[in-house]
C-alpha cells in the first residue's frame, strides 16, 4: 500500500490534549504532518483547568516520537485567536479536526439553561468560532479539509445538551461543505460519530454514578473491562487521518468509527407520497390522506438517498411532479 501522507501540511486539532484528539494528533504527526494541538485542559464539563499544560505534554510526545507539533491554549469560543496563532506560527492550515467538546450530567429533568447554553457554546458554537476563523485560509488557498466531531448520543441519549450540540455540528458541515460546493473548492467537509473509552467518557460516568449514590440508586452497570480496552481512541483516528487526507473526496458525510470498525451512514428517504394528485393540485392536502399513504412513506426500497451538502430537499423530479411538469 502506498501510506496516506501529510508533510508540507498544518493541521489544527482541537481539544487535542487527551483522548481522541491526541490520537488523532500523534497519528497525523507520524504521517509526516505538522500539528497544532489546542487544548484549554478544563474539566470534562468546561469546569477548572489542568493542574498542568496537556497540550504541551502532547507536543513533546510528538517531539519524542520524531514529528513536529506546536501547541495553543485558546478557548475554541475564540477561534479567530486559534486561527491567527496557526497563520503566525506555521503561515499555512490544511485540516481542521474539530474535536473539542464538553459533556454535563445532567439528565432532562436536571438540566439548567446555564448547563445547556455552556455545552452549545463549546460544542456548537465553538465549531462555528474556529470554522468562521479558518474559512478564509481554506479560500485563499483553495484547498482545505475540515471534520467535524459528533457523538453516537444524536441517536438518543439521556443528555439532551450534547445531543443536540452534536446533531447540531452535522447541520453546520453540511452547509459549510454546501458554501464550498457554490465556490467550486478542493474544501471538503467530513462527519465523525466515535465511540471510544476516553477521560471524557470515564469522567463522565464517574460523575453519573457519584449523583447515583447520592440519589440512593446503585452505580451504572459498566461493560468489562475486556470490552473498554478495544475502545481505545487510537482505533478511531484512521478515519480521521483518511477524511483529512487530499486524496478523500468525500463530501458531507458522516462516519461511525471505533474499536476498528468502520461504517458509513446515509440520509434514507422514502418513496414520495402525492397528496395533490388525489385531491388536486391546488387543493390543501388532507391528514386522512396522509394516514392512507403510510404503506408509501414506508417504502425505502422505493425512494433514494439524498446527497448531503446540496441544499436540496425533494426526491429527484418531485418538485416537478408537485408542480405539474411532469404527467
Amino acid at each position: 500500500m502506498n501510506d496516506l501522507r501529510f508533510d508540507g501540511q498544518v493541521a489544527l486539532v482541537t481539544g487535542a490534549g487527551r483522548g481522541l484528539g491526541r490520537a488523532h494528533a500523534r497519528l497525523l504527526a507520524a504521517r509526516g504532518c505538522t500539528v497544532v494541538i489546542n487544548d484549554l485542559g478544563s474539566a470534562f464539563d468546561g469546569t477548572g483547568a489542568a493542574t498542568g499544560r496537556v497540550a504541551d505534554e502532547v507536543v513533546a510526545r510528538i517531539q519524542a516520537e520524531g514529528g513536529k507539533a506546536t501547541a495553543n491554549y485558546d478557548s475554541v469560543e475564540n477561534g479567530q485567536a486559534i486561527i491567527d496563532d496557526v497563520m503566525a506560527t506555521h503561515g499555512r492550515l490544511d485540516i481542521v479536526i474539530n474535536n473539542a467538546g464538553i459533556l454535563t450530567p445532567e439528565v432532562w429533568s436536571e438540566l439548567t439553561l446555564e448547563s445547556w447554553q455552556r455545552t452549545l457554546n463549546v460544542n456548537l458554537t465553538g465549531v462555528f468560532s474556529v470554522m468562521k476563523a479558518a474559512w478564509p485560509v481554506f479560500v485563499a488557498q483553495q484547498y482545505g479539509r475540515c471534520i467535524v466531531t459528533s457523538s453516537p448520543a444524536v441517536y438518543g441519549a439521556g443528555v439532551a445538551a450534547y445531543a443536540a450540540s452534536k446533531a447540531g455540528v452535522i447541520g453546520l458541515a453540511n452547509s459549510l461543505q454546501f458554501e464550498a460546493k457554490k465556490l467550486k473548492l478542493d474544501i471538503k467537509c467530513n462527519i465523525l460519530i466515535p465511540q471510544a473509552d476516553t477521560r471524557m467518557t470515564q469522567d463522565f460516568g464517574a460523575a453519573v454514578d457519584a449523583r447515583r449514590v447520592q440519589q440512593g440508586k446503585p452505580a451504572a452497570r459498566k461493560a468489562p473491562a475486556e470490552v473498554m480496552q478495544r475502545l481505545s481512541p487510537d482505533k478511531v483516528s484512521a478515519m480521521v487521518v483518511w477524511l483529512a487526507h487530499q486524496d478523500c473526496q468525500a463530501e458531507a458525510s458522516i462516519h461511525e468509527a471505533g474499536g476498528g470498525y468502520f461504517a458509513r451512514l446515509n440520509w434514507a428517504r422514502s418513496a414520495p407520497l402525492f397528496a395533490t394528485e388525489k385531491e388536486g393540485v391546488l387543493a390543501a392536502p388532507l391528514p386522512e390522506s396522509i394516514r392512507d399513504g403510510q404503506s408509501t412513506l414506508a417504502d425505502f426500497a422505493g425512494g433514494d438517498h439524498p446527497i448531503s451538502g446540496d441544499g436540496s430537499m425533494g426526491a429527484p423530479n418531485a418538485l416537478e411532479r408537485v408542480f405539474g411538469h411532469l404527467k
